[in-house]
């Protein structure tokens, strides 16, 4: 029997200033899989509560009240609170490109290239403490990347390193820079006191055109780069199988030499990533580019974008879309799938079929 070829995906933006029904909906839908994913070597391999919550308040203590009312909302539950605090989850490693253009304005442009089947596409704009964030949710607590009103942006790529250690998700990271701090000055500060889990690259551009990339690896102080290019390596990170399959070298390479290209507007350049080498389609194996997202600090806006469509979102227009995207798998779509069934982890490490 042939496999389908085409995988319908639904995308919900909403806007809450604080956690509330909205928020508790998607939970309570998304839940039972990542109850499942959260305990998948067992309950005595993640962090009690009394150390996530320790954890918080030593190292993100502006995002304790916050989190409280999450887990209050999710039902005060144990599991879900160790959850939503994301300190030492179940290791997961994901692609993206990520660069920075300087044309008529400013901005930063990433793809987020992951499996559909791990992956929620909720977009929620937020006032959890004194700026108001846009930004794609994440384990419903953190964000993959995202825009305060301030100006700052922030997104990673995955340092492509197969060690982790004790730290938190770097989703709860990008919440807490951009819920924070207001230019990247301040949020290179935050960086320095938050432990990270796995190895990632983090890319943030304020207001003022300020920008730069840190190389995030468990144990080890942040290094601030400078670059404005960014994929799935670090300078002395060194996996073959990995960096074959997601290509990060050549996405890496053309991507610096189109940043050195000039006569792209912003909005041109952000384009580019719809095409090859650095849109994906292996949608079923795990690897296809499930969104492409710009940033534009200066006037504090962004934009969510696929082949077919484009969400423009700012923090004055009102928010409550959907988006029934379709994805397109030359060599098709398993029949069957089950949700979260597809976590690719350190541990055991993977054979890596994308």
């Amino acid at each position: 029997m042939a496999r389908p070829k085409q995988l319908p995906f639904t995308f919900y933006a909403f806007a809450e200033d604080a956690p509330g029904p909205i928020w508790k909906h998607h939970f309570d839908r998304f839940w039972p899989e990542y109850n499942r994913w959260f305990l998948r070597y067992g309950e005595h391999d993640r962090p009690t509560y009394f150390e996530s919550m320790q954890a918080l308040e030593r190292h993100m203590p502006e995002m304790v009240s916050t989190w409280e009312a999450m887990v209050d909302l999710a039902g005060g539950g144990d599991y879900a609170a160790r959850f939503l605090a994301q300190f030492n989850p179940p290791p997961l490693f994901r692609g993206c490109s990520q660069a920075i253009y300087r044309a008529d304005e400013a901005v930063m442009v990433r793809s987020y290239d992951y499996s559909p089947y791990i992956f929620d596409g909720l977009l929620m704009r937020s006032r959890f403490n004194d700026r108001a964030v846009i930004g794609m949710l994440d384990c419903m607590s953190g964000l993959l990347d995202g825009i305060n009103s301030d100006g700052l942006a922030v997104s990673m790529s995955f340092g492509g390193r197969e060690e982790f250690g004790e730290g938190f998700g770097v989703s709860m990271v990008i919440r807490y820079l951009l819920e924070c701090a207001g230019d990247v000055a301040e949020a290179g500060e935050l960086i320095r006191r938050v432990p990270v889990q796995g190895a990632y690259n983090l890319m943030l551009i304020d207001r003022a055109g300020h920008f730069d990339t840190v190389a995030l690896t468990p144990g080890r102080d942040p290094v601030f780069l400078g670059d404005a290019v960014s994929t799935n390596h670090q300078a002395d990170s060194h996996w073959p199988l990995y960096e074959e399959k997601v290509h990060t070298h050549s996405r890496y390479k053309y991507l610096t030499e189109l940043v050195a290209t000039p006569g792209h507007t912003a909005t041109s350049f952000a384009r580019e990533f719809l095409k090859d080498p650095l849109y994906h389609r292996r949608f079923g194996h795990g690897f296809g580019t499930l969104y492409d997202a710009a940033f534009y600090p200066g006037r504090t806006a962004c934009e969510y974008f696929w082949p077919d469509m484009t969400w423009a979102f700012d923090f004055n227009t009102p928010i409550g879309h959907e988006y029934h995207a379709i994805f397109v798998d030359p060599d098709g779509f398993p029949s069957f799938k089950k949700p979260y069934d597809d976590i690719y982890t350190s541990k055991p490490i993977p054979v890596l079929q994308f």
